[in-house]
């Protein structure tokens, strides 16, 4: 045959595929639809994604003093490195647990690995003050990297619930892990708070030190501990989404490979809906400070108070994929919500772009008093730091407030659920560990260059290049969306083929002739 005929041939196999997939289900997927999903399981690991969650972000207000108190002379670029690790640790892992995973046939052995390791750093964090003060600054690097190659078991969370679920429920299951490590890294800054009575040097033996400090590392060990032991006793490990029959290693029952092109896409989306989040934590107090003129003080109060109504309305957004919204848009509508979902992000920052007609930013000292002590505090933008405050226009307060806790808001889970849900069928009744590790990786990448280039960028050219930029990024990755429509459908497990028509598959090349 031709290399003209075997291109059309594909083709052929591909429309038959794609409208199968839509049309129909296989045999394979009715079988794999029948079987029941494993909820006792997805409960327990949704709360130990939460936990995860909460680990990635309960240090943070707490980090950069508790550095500045054992290292004085860590500088805060190092910081910085400090805050990254976790990030590191974790997408670098991340595919090695889901490897693993896959190979091992297993969720509860990569668990159980990986919230040891977790358990192990918090630990080392805890005793960071045994050592020599020079060393301090890299025992704190060191741990969180750890830290974060221990969360990096989320990808094998997800995969589990991917797997785990039958069809019908797959955006439920889904939506549970997902909305779980999002929620955790919500609230996992003010559960911090009720370590603070505590105070500094708090309890301290010899090398043991248990403050406002060491007190979240101390918690976190117990609840991992408690954690794997939950594993041992309410996992089980039941696979409704999988083909078992393809499963086997020596069996050559023909699944065919998924699409890649599909595949790219969703991991590209992750890193976009990332790569929004992130920046936007970055820079959310400064940008307010300068944008409206508020002090330290009130910053921190109302970024706080709208985080807080996002967090919330997110909440509630993964709400309803749970109880209703999950089993509509299952039913091949997840594409239509990626797109709407990246289309409302593109929305939110179109009318928050500071646009030349707006006012001039406003610049004042005023007199303070903090902690007892009169001082002086820059409101607004200083053009003497910043030379972008000169031609920088604001940005109305109340409509950034209601885009910002609404819109954006709906962006991440509407997004978020909808792309993994498709993500997981497209990859088919396989195991998918090491996909959705590299997936959690991406978003971990995301998560590691955002900062550093939005900060760089933020300083020197202020936050209309980084809208710019945003706006960039969600349009292309909505574009992608529409370029590729067609193509981003679950995969047919068992495609029908006409004459002279074939697919790969694991073990080689099926032909029907």
């Amino acid at each position: 045959m031709s290399d003209n005929g075997d291109n059309e041939n594909m083709e052929k196999k591909r429309e038959s595929s794609t409208n199968s997939s839509l049309d129909s289900k296989s045999d394979i997927d009715l079988i794999v639809d029948e079987r029941e999903t494993s909820w006792q399981s997805i409960y327990l690991l949704t709360a130990i994604g939460m936990f995860c969650g909460i680990q990635f972000s309960i240090f943070f207000p707490t980090l950069w003093p508790f550095l500045n108190t054992v290292d004085p002379t860590a500088s805060a670029s190092f910081f910085g490195f400090i805050t990254a690790a976790f990030s590191v640790g974790q997408g670098l892992a991340s595919p090695v647990f889901g490897y693993w995973m896959n190979r091992a046939k297993s969720v509860r052995q990569p668990l159980v690995f990986g919230i040891s390791i977790m358990i192990l750093s918090n630990i080392i964090f805890c005793f960071v003050e045994a050592f020599q003060e020079k060393e301090r600054r890299w025992v704190m690097m060191v741990a969180r990297f750890f830290i974060g190659v221990g969360a990096g078991t989320i990808g094998v969370m997800r995969a589990y619930a991917a797997t785990a679920s039958s069809l019908k429920d797959r955006a439920r299951a889904i939506t549970f892990i997902q909305a779980s490590y999002v929620i955790g890294m919500t609230f996992g800054p003010g559960i911090q708070v009720a370590f603070t009575p505590i105070g500094y040097p708090g309890l301290a033996s010899g090398p043991f030190h248990v403050d406002m400090y060491t007190s979240p590392a101390w918690f976190a060990s117990i609840i991992s501990f408690l954690s794997v032991l939950f594993i041992f006793i309410f996992l089980e490990e039941n696979y409704a989404g999988i083909d078992e029959s393809a499963d086997d290693e020596d069996s050559y029952t023909a699944m065919p490979t998924f699409d890649t092109i599909s595949v790219a896409v969703c991991v590209l989306t992750q890193f976009t809906l990332m790569f929004i989040i992130t920046n936007l934590e970055t820079i959310g107090s400064l940008y307010a400070k300068m944008m409206w003129g508020w002090t330290n003080a009130q910053a921190v109060e109302y970024t706080g108070i709208l985080q807080a109504v996002n967090g919330l309305v997110g909440v509630l957004v993964y709400a309803l994929f749970a109880v209703k919204l999950g089993d509509y848009i299952s039913q091949a509508r997840e594409r239509i919500f990626t797109i709407f979902g990246l289309a409302l992000g593109v929305l939110y920052h179109v009318v928050t772009f500071p646009y030349p007609w707006g006012k001039d930013l406003h610049f004042e000292l005023k007199n303070v008093t903090v902690h007892g002590k009169n001082e002086t505090e820059e409101l607004g933008c200083n053009p003497d730091k910043y030379r972008w405050c000169g031609y920088t226009k604001d940005v109305n307060f109340w409509i950034y407030a209601s885009m910002y806790g609404i819109v954006l808001a709906a962006c991440f889970p509407i997004v978020n659920i909808s792309m993994n849900t498709l993500f997981s069928k497209i990859l088919g009744a396989r195991r998918q560990g090491t996909m959705q590790g590299i997936m959690l990786m991406a978003g971990s990448f995301a998560r590691t260059v955002g900062p550093i280039l939005v900060s760089w960028i933020f300083q020197e050219w202020g936050p209309e290049p980084i809208w710019g930029i945003e706006i960039l990024t969600l349009s292309v990755t909505a574009i992608f969306w529409i370029i590729f429509y067609r193509r981003m459908t679950p995969l047919d497990t068992k495609p029908k083929l006409n004459p002279y028509e074939y697919f790969h598959y694991a073990k080689g090349v099926l032909y029907r002739i």
